[in-house]
């Protein structure tokens, strides 16, 4: 059986190729902006979902939230813990696939950064992360998504860029967009200092319209409460790269 690419994927070339954008004050700019639309208060329990290597993880323990950081990849649960205890703050680690949250009622808020929803091999297998917020999440809880904004991405449609790591590295990317599925099809090839080429796999997402992501949180039992286009609080349009949707749980 052929494995997954959000599992062949998620590994060491993930880090390397995304690299340059993965600094502490991006981090923390990005961390800051969802506290507050996702009205953070101090003690409350958090969930960031999937989690990476826990850049926003530790800045959310460091704002004296508790943090509870779920990730399918072990290894970047490692890196995670790793940088938790290099800071100097307590977070809890989590193996787990995002369907399957392992808590019912437990969230105060769920974060899920980076444009990690949409990985999922259907729409049905996305919609059932959602019905997961929404069991993991109290009465009242309150979910913050950020997405690449499909929009953006067919009105500023570039199918080959490149970037130079601070190694040397070279990588290509390459980007394949199909309309009739709404997936974005996104590869790599590295060109290390010594001439080596070596192809690296990608990513293949699903990009919703932001219609389509409020019927499925809809459908899933959240309520949506609205959208921004950026993390310094932009109105959300065709010329914002980033849909970052709120919602919440309605109370019982």
């Amino acid at each position: 059986m052929t494995q997954p690419w959000y599992e062949s994927f998620f590994g060491q070339d993930y880090l390397d190729v995304y690299n340059y954008q993965f600094t502490d004050e991006r981090a923390a700019a990005e961390t800051k902006f969802a506290a507050k639309a996702l009205e953070l208060r101090p003690g409350e329990r958090v969930l960031d979902l999937c989690c990476g290597q826990g850049r926003h993880s530790v800045v959310l323990a460091a704002m004296g939230l508790d943090v509870v950081a779920l990730d399918l990849a072990e290894s970047y649960l490692r890196l995670a813990e790793e940088m938790a205890k290099g800071r100097g703050v307590t977070i809890e680690t989590v193996h787990a696939d995002m369907r399957e949250i392992p808590f019912e009622s437990h969230f105060d808020a769920i974060a899920n950064m980076f444009s990690s929803f949409g990985y999922l091999e259907s729409e049905d297998e996305d919609a059932k992360v959602l019905d997961s917020i929404r069991r993991a999440l109290k009465p009242g809880g309150r979910v913050l998504l950020d997405l690449l904004n499909r929009d953006w991405v067919v009105a500023n449609y570039i199918q080959n860029d490149w970037h130079r790591d601070d190694d040397g590295t070279i990588y290509l990317e390459h980007r394949e967009f199909d309309l009739p599925t709404s997936r974005n099809h996104v590869t790599f090839t590295a060109i290390t200092p010594d001439g080596k080429v070596r192809e690296i796999g990608g990513h293949h997402i699903r990009l919703y319209t932001l219609r389509e992501v409020r019927g499925m949180l809809e459908a899933a039992g959240l309520v949506y409460d609205g959208v921004h286009g950026g993390f310094e609080g932009e109105t959300y349009s065709i010329d914002t790269r980033r849909m970052i949707v709120v919602a919440h749980r309605p109370r019982d």
